[in-house]
């Protein structure tokens, strides 16, 4: 698997170091049209919950493939805890979006119940028109939630998510690295939001699984809305 920070992926565009205090712009115009799938194989919000204690391990390359309301489906590591949401709030992003299920890694440090992985899936079926806009905002209020312009480090990448144009928010301050991916539909914007404290075995766990994770999303937004617990 491949660094944090750099990971291949076939239709990438170039990487743009994005700095806090100023708009992102190395973005293009998003349509919400399919873009051609990427061919080959490269390489939370705080209170979100607490992932359940780690089982007996299994192998890394072991995952299984779930299905989630509003139309997605993703391949996670059958060692990984699902918690199932489906309530909006304020996320760590900026925006208030429906949050449909978290998934967590086992600790990767004996004894420090803080040193999981997570995945938080979320949906906004009222982003706007503007993508760049939305990724923008939501770039300058993550560095307000984890410290500010001289504490966290930014970039950001083109990549293909199911055949959608994305944009993937990789950040990292002293305490915790997440790469946030923004994916552009017809019918909402969807948020895979992973994150992983600063910690070099929970990193590693997080390097290890990271591609493989979001090359297997599938999304195909639903025309019916599907009911919000309430």
């Amino acid at each position: 698997m491949n660094t944090f920070s750099r990971y291949p992926c076939t239709g990438i565009a170039v990487a743009v170091l994005v700095v806090i205090t100023v708009l992102f712009t190395g973005c293009t115009s998003p349509t919400d049209q399919k873009i051609p799938a990427a061919t080959g194989s490269p390489g939370v919000t705080a209170g979100q919950g607490t992932p359940a204690p780690a089982g007996t391990p299994v192998p890394a390359t072991t995952h299984v493939s779930t299905s989630l309301p509003y139309g997605v489906t993703i391949s996670v590591p059958s060692d990984w805890t699902r918690q199932d949401v489906l309530t909006s709030g304020v996320r760590d992003y900026g925006t208030t979006t429906l949050n449909i299920a978290n998934f967590y890694s086992p600790n990767a440090i004996p004894g420090d119940k803080a040193s999981y992985t997570s995945l938080s899936v979320d949906v906004d079926q009222n982003p706007g028109a503007d993508f760049e806009k939305y990724f923008n905002t939501a770039t300058i209020a993550v560095a307000k939630t984890y410290g500010n312009p001289a504490t966290v480090e930014a970039h950001s990448y083109t990549i293909p998510v199911s055949g959608y144009k994305s944009y993937d928010l990789n950040f990292q301050t002293a305490e915790v690295k997440g790469d946030y991916i923004f994916t552009s539909t017809e019918n909402g914007m969807y948020i895979f939001a992973f994150k992983v404290p600063n910690k070099p075995p929970a990193v590693r766990v997080f390097q290890k699984e990271f591609v493989d994770m979001y090359q297997s999303i599938r999304i195909n937004p639903p025309t019916v809305v599907v009911t919000q617990h309430r």
